[in-house]
């Protein structure tokens, strides 16, 4: 069996996080560095065959950092970015969010801001990214340091969920969904916004 642990990233500085910066290489804020320093700590007594990281630097901080701890390899992928805001990038979210177009991505999906990427590009990538991740991670433990959006997208792709329900998951900081997936192709969230120092206790208990 495979495990994947994905986690979104720490906060941002407090200057960003108020407007859309998607692909913006923003940094973490203070309180973002320590919780994601603790993440680690707490992550590194696992067994993980391999970390990923998006390359934008509040994601790759901590895997980076596990990465050195444990000497665990790190890949880095495009795939693990971020939605591209466009012409949204840096605007204040409620500018934005009264633009008609960014509610009419939910219902047409293949509709993006000017310059920027869809909804529907950006669950093809996510569901890019985890269709290669199973051809090339054998049985075992891996971890995925990645953004909210891209969180939402996979989680939709991989319940085959129309867009307009793009925003009914809430993605907490360092936290995210320990998908298990069997040698028959199924597979299960075992848990979802939890602290990871539970992941032992999801790992090895089961429904059954």
């Amino acid at each position: 069996m495979r495990h994947f642990l994905f986690l979104r990233h720490g906060k941002v500085a407090e200057e960003y996080r108020k407007v859309f910066y998607g692909q913006l290489d923003v940094p973490l804020s203070e309180e973002g560095i320590r919780a994601s320093q603790e993440v680690v700590e707490k992550l590194k007594k696992y067994p993980f065959k391999a970390i990923y990281s998006s390359p934008l630097e509040r994601a790759l901080f901590p895997a980076r950092l596990l990465s050195e701890k444990t000497g665990t390899p790190l890949y880095i992928r495009e795939e693990l970015k971020e939605i591209h805001y466009g012409e949204w990038t840096g605007k204040a979210r409620h500018i934005v969010m009264a633009d008609p177009l960014f509610w009419a991505r939910l219902k047409d999906d293949t509709l993006s801001p000017p310059g920027g990427e869809s909804i529907r590009a950006l669950k093809d990538r996510a569901k890019k990214f985890w269709e290669q991740t199973l051809i090339n991670c054998p049985e075992g433990l891996y971890v995925i340091f990645t953004h909210g959006g891209f969180l939402r997208a996979l989680i939709s792709e991989l319940l085959h969920l129309p867009s307009i329900f793009f925003f009914v998951f809430e993605i907490l900081h360092l936290k995210g969904p320990l998908i298990s997936y069997f040698d028959d192709g199924n597979f299960v969230i075992r848990g979802f916004n939890f602290d990871v120092e539970i992941l032992g206790d999801l790992l090895t208990e089961s429904y059954w």
